[in-house]
């Protein structure tokens, strides 16, 4: 017995038939290149360069001048890395731009893109407004700092090694009248990005249960060779502090 199908009933009537009919004689499928919002590929396959095998790898050789017209765009271009002290959770791309823009307000138009492993790309529109950004080593922002560096070729976050960490620094020798904040940051600019001070090293001179040592956390570049005593100057007078590195992780100088 062969199978009934039961189509419901309508109730449109003549002229919203013929409405129907119109609407459907004249609309027009889209085609894919109005759909998509991206480029689309319009060089014939017989113009790409011919692919190789090298090993038991494929290997493709990309158009030169299509590489330096991206390399002529990334002139005024940095590269940047936020340290986010630890315990903070990283801002987002966009609040991470509201957060600058308190900072750099004379600067014209700029962007931010994230890179992935607490690196972004900045991008400016002028020499000058590069430099304004460079003349700062280190930008204070909320539980971080923002480290700017010059752009570089082949820059890839996934393939770097890591070679710098967060280690609290304690500062021996340090008279009291030097405990206020700038003095040990500036101290421990010269060994590397200093973050924050700690919560009992920062307390009102009333509330300092102590005085032994002052704690920052600094950004270190491990690939270096650490500095343990540091001379201190001021107008006429000199002296020498020791630093103390707590857990430093262990790393190959050798293989990075």
């Amino acid at each position: 017995m062969g199978a009934s199908f039961l189509f419901p009933k309508t109730n449109l009537t003549g002229s919203n038939q013929s409405k129907l009919i119109h609407k459907k004689k004249t609309s027009t499928p889209k085609s894919f290149a109005s759909v998509v919002s991206n480029s689309v590929c319009d060089i014939p396959q017989s113009q790409f360069p011919q692919v190789c095998i090298k090993g038991n790898r494929l290997a493709i050789t990309i158009p030169g001048e299509e590489y330096k017209l991206g390399v002529e765009a990334c002139k005024h271009h940095l590269h940047g890395r936020v340290v986010w002290s630890k315990g903070s959770s990283p801002l987002t791309v966009v609040n991470l731009k509201e957060k600058l823009l308190s900072l750099w307000p004379s600067i014209c138009k700029w962007s931010v893109t994230s890179l992935g492993k607490g690196f972004f790309k900045f991008a400016f529109s002028s020499l000058e407004d590069v430099q304004r950004v460079r003349s700062v080593s280190a930008w204070n922002l909320p539980q971080g700092v923002l480290k700017l560096f010059p752009w570089t070729k082949d820059f890839t976050p996934a393939t770097l090694k890591q070679t710098s960490t967060q280690v609290w620094i304690r500062i021996h020798g340090l008279s009291q009248e030097y405990w206020r904040p700038k003095i040990p940051f500036a101290i421990d600019s010269s060994i590397g990005t200093p973050i924050c001070i700690d919560f009992a090293t920062n307390k009102l001179v009333f509330e300092r249960p102590f005085g032994h040592f002052v704690r920052v956390l600094v950004d270190l570049n491990i690939t270096r060779d650490l500095s343990y005593r540091i001379l201190v100057e001021r107008i006429g007078f000199a002296f020498f502090v020791d630093i103390e590195y707590e857990k430093l992780p262990e790393f190959c100088s050798h293989c990075s």
